[in-house]
């Protein structure tokens, strides 16, 4: 494994960490780069690390949302299994920075624009990093011009914030324009405004920050607002800290002409006394980051660009600009460099708090090749084959699997959680610096090549799903398959292909309702005569963003509805011959799945949307002389009489499932609830060919 180090803020601790953990591999459509220079940005950065120091109830002041979130996880799950879930999610670590420069080592292989090589200036959250490697977006790199230097290029992303701002205030040749602030990001929005044309006034009370913004010729400066000429100003662009917030917006309120526009470009709220606003018809604006496409994951993330003519300026088309202007001589961030330091000792700055006359300070990085981790000793790599204990490897360390799986695994003794990989790699650490004894590995592949773990859990995006599988086969791994098992006909012919190279070995979809208790006690009920089956599963909606609506994630039914459909199949001792969908809205997921059994027995299954206080889960059964409800996994009756009720939280079957996956790996024998892995495939199959041919409204 090769490794690298990264600045990171952990949740409560005091001080930032530069932490090791593995050199992330890019994906299709990213690239990796070797880091050279990254900027720090004071007013962001040394706000997010005070937030990391926020104890738990700063948090849930800070975000109300998840408060909400966690109360209904509380009166599903139970009070145990949220605080897991709840420690789990608090508990990973977070990168620090946003812009920075260097080279292409790796590119994706949908990348064509960018080559190893080049250098690029990056950006964005958790991608431009104040790290050695970063693996980064496509869209979110852009190719830096020969004649721009290192020193420079690391500003790109800082600049195209800058610009985003004066297109959002519309400004152009001539325009009055106000900057209240000039830190960093305010002398970034002068300069930029004086390259535009505009005629600048900046409102700053440091004298130092006022001396060094007028380096600009068509700028001036006044200490106090108060200085500034009421009603003069064609938009007002506010770069100070958000405190006060409304009497920054009543003072740029005074200082707009009529119809004039205010700027947020800074962490304010657009909150300002209503009759000023309405009597001049202010407009008030936001600024996102960067530009256009920032928090689309499909820009982000998946590198969809957005059309020319339609959305002209970009991010990295941003990007670009500032880059040009940079060779053209037109901006230089120079003068507002007040200090450099080495990367070994970025954490000690951090540690020392903001200083009010640091504006960007410069952070170095030695241009060395990455650690090799040491391979284990003979001694060592014997002990961790020993045949009597489950060598576990995590690939895919999210909420469900930190949360939910990784809990039940630990009790068991004879299980050893070995390694870990996750895609970014800060689950990993996470997980790493909890549990003594994990090794972090640099990806899928190179866990599954690890002989010291001999089972995995696969709990990634669904995509990846029957891929990571057939390597795990490939590899002689027991495997663990969250659903679904693939997404697409050709993951499933890889799944069909990979069966005989690992015959041996345990493998188990995580469909966990047909090892739950109440599912039993059912199962020991149920009449032999032909059976209706009728299943209601109430789905929260999602945001339209979210991974699961993207396309080749497969959407969100085929990702869940296998859960449903193998309840029904393991109640019923009996082939299924039929299965059918009709999809209500595709794109959210709404249809209806109709099964029929060779005895006889029909299945229904609906799945839609429906209000959060609705309970997810009724399952209903009907048969001659025979009734029997499963509520949402609460309570069980059969045939008017409460058989089984859980009064704190639920039980889906995840304990059970999980031992019979351990217990089937120690034993060497099939356990008897699970189905075998044609008979998987084949559901799969019918699924993916029901949801495929049939009809929508």
């Amino acid at each position: 494994m090769t490794e690298m180090k990264a600045l990171l803020r952990f949740p409560g601790a005091r001080k930032l960490a530069l932490t090791a953990y593995p050199i992330p591999e890019p994906d299709r459509n990213a690239v990796r780069v070797k880091t050279r220079y990254s900027v720090i940005s004071p007013g962001t950065e040394f706000s997010q690390a005070r937030q990391a120091r926020a104890n738990l109830f700063q948090k849930a002041w800070q975000r109300p949302d998840l408060v909400a979130l966690t109360l209904r996880h509380l009166k599903s799950e139970g009070l145990r299994r949220t605080l897991t879930r709840v420690d789990h999610r608090l508990g990973r670590p977070m990168p620090m920075g946003y812009c920075a420069m260097g080279r292409v080592e790796v590119t994706g292989s949908n990348v064509s624009d960018i080559t190893a090589g080049q250098r690029v200036a990056i950006a964005g959250m958790g991608q431009a990093n104040h790290a050695e490697w970063n693996r980064v977006s496509v869209n979110l790199a852009c190719p830096v011009p020969d004649t721009v230097p290192d020193q420079q290029a690391v500003f790109a992303t800082l600049y195209a914030l800058a610009l985003h701002a004066l297109r959002q205030g519309e400004t152009s040749i001539g325009d009055r324009v106000a900057v209240i602030g000039a830190g960093l990001i305010g002398q970034l929005v002068a300069e930029t405004a004086c390259v535009a044309g505009a005629l600048v006034t900046v409102i700053e009370p440091d004298p130092t920050r006022r001396e060094l913004a007028e380096r600009n010729e068509c700028l001036r400066c006044v200490a106090a607002i108060k200085n500034a000429p009421e009603s003069s100003f064609d938009s007002v662009y506010i770069c100070a800290p958000g405190k006060g917030a409304h009497r920054l917006i009543d003072a740029a309120t005074r200082l707009c002409r009529d119809r004039g526009t205010i700027v947020c470009v800074g962490d304010v709220a657009p909150h300002g006394a209503r009759k000023a606003l309405y009597e001049k018809e202010i407009t008030i604006r936001q600024v996102r980051s960067y530009g256009p496409g920032r928090y689309d994951p499909n820009y982000e993330e998946r590198s969809e660009d957005y059309p020319l003519g339609y959305v002209r300026w970009t991010i990295k088309r941003n990007m670009q600009a500032a880059l040009d202007l940079m060779a053209d001589g037109r901006l230089d961030p120079s003068p507002l460099i007040t200090s450099e330091i080495g990367f070994e000792d970025i954490a000690d700055h951090f540690a020392k708090g903001p200083d009010p006359a640091q504006l960007a300070t410069l952070v170095r990085y030695r241009q060395t090749e990455c650690v090799q981790e040491k391979p284990p000793t003979a001694s060592e790599r014997k002990a961790t084959q020993a045949t009597d204990r489950v060598q576990v490897g995590l690939i895919g360390v999210g909420n469900y699997l930190g949360g939910s799986l990784l809990p039940l695994l630990q009790k068991h003794p004879e299980v050893q959680i070995a390694s870990c990989c996750s895609q970014s790699g800060l689950s990993a650490v996470a997980l790493a610096k909890k549990i003594a004894g994990v090794r972090m590995s640099g990806g899928a592949d190179e866990l599954l090549a690890d002989p010291g773990v001999n089972a995995v859990i696969i709990a990634t995006r669904h995509d990846s799903h029957a891929e990571l599988a057939a390597k795990a086969f490939a590899a002689g791994k027991h495997v663990w398959l969250e659903k679904p098992i693939a997404v697409d006909q050709a993951g499933l012919e890889l799944l069909r292909d990979a069966i005989g190279t690992s015959p041996q070995r345990v493998f188990m979809v995580g469909h966990n309702r047909r090892y739950a208790a109440m599912t039993e006690k059912l199962r020991e009920a149920l009449p032999t005569s032909a059976k209706q089956f009728r299943y209601r599963v109430r789905i929260s909606p999602l945001p339209a963003d979210h991974w699961l609506h993207q396309s080749d994630q497969g959407g969100r039914a085929i990702g869940e509805i296998s859960h449903f459909i193998d309840l029904i199949i393991s109640l019923i001792d009996s082939d299924l011959i039929g299965l059918t969908c009709h999809w209500i809205d595709r794109t959210a997921g709404d249809s209806i799945w109709h099964m029929r059994f060779a005895d006889g027995s029909v299945g229904e299954v609906s799945y839609l949307q429906g209000n959060r206080h609705d309970p997810k889960e009724v399952l209903e059964i009907d048969a001659p002389n025979f009734t029997a409800t499963l509520f949402d996994w609460r309570k069980l009756r059969v045939n008017g009489r409460t058989t089984q009720r859980h009064w704190f939280g639920q039980d889906k079957g995840q304990a059970a499932a999980i031992d019979a996956f351990v217990s089937a790996i120690a034993s060497g024998e099939h356990p008897a609830l699970t189905p075998r892995i044609e008979d998987e495939i084949d559901v799969m199959g019918r699924i993916l060919m029901a949801a495929n041919s049939t009809k929508s409204d």
